[in-house]
């Protein structure tokens, strides 16, 4: 089983309003970034964590039927990004061989990307089994850990730099992937990060 966990627990301050619930196409931020991991074939459990505006968010969530999607919430988010990435592992299928962690701010990103990851994950002919994409050399999302590393993770303390520890630690066990979607480096942090996405979509 492979797991992916989006993290949409914070509180959008420098955007100003909840982007978890911005406009995108006919959808939201939250369900696009959602739904590429809920779409994807080889992910078989999408773990979203919810914390500021929970309510809010769980509403748009629930206006749909993801067989894949299970929400859980984060009551320590204002305690950063690590904290969440610990609630997602904590509510993921004990069964799953590894897992995904993408921002709920990264709507660009595509089904096919997971399942690009997925085959290098599985590829016997490399043993690397923390998978970063990137595109035109710059590290994006989503990377995927091995299940073996959530015991660790899940034992490190809040300060710190999080899974770029992990990743630091363990950089001979990484493989970096080069993705041909730029979408894998953008996320929506301020509203001009969303307008020059709705340039990139032609919405604007």
């Amino acid at each position: 089983m492979i797991g992916a966990i989006i993290l949409a627990a914070g509180e959008s301050t420098r955007m100003g309003t909840l982007k978890q619930i911005l406009p995108w196409d006919d959808k939201t931020v939250i369900e696009a970034s959602v739904d590429a991991a809920c779409d994807s074939p080889g992910v078989d459990q999408v773990v979203a964590v919810l914390g500021h505006e929970a309510d809010r968010i769980r509403a748009v969530l629930d206006k749909k039927a993801r067989p894949k999607l299970h929400l859980t919430l984060n009551p320590d988010y204002k305690s950063g990004m690590f904290s969440s990435v610990k609630a997602g592992i904590s509510a993921l299928d004990p069964r799953i061989e590894a897992f995904f962690i993408a921002p709920a701010d990264q709507p660009e990103i595509e089904p096919d990307v997971y399942e690009k990851i997925i085959r290098i994950f599985r590829d016997p002919g490399q043993s690397a089994d923390i998978v970063i994409p990137q595109y035109q050399g710059r590290g994006g999302h989503p990377t995927l850990f091995p299940a073996s590393l959530c015991s660790e993770i899940m034992s490190m303390p809040y300060y710190g730099n999080g899974l770029r520890d992990v990743i630091r630690k363990y950089k001979d066990r990484v493989i970096r992937v080069n993705i041909e979607h730029s979408g894998i480096i953008y996320d929506l942090d301020t509203q001009e990060d969303y307008s020059r996405a709705m340039h990139r979509r032609g919405k604007t």
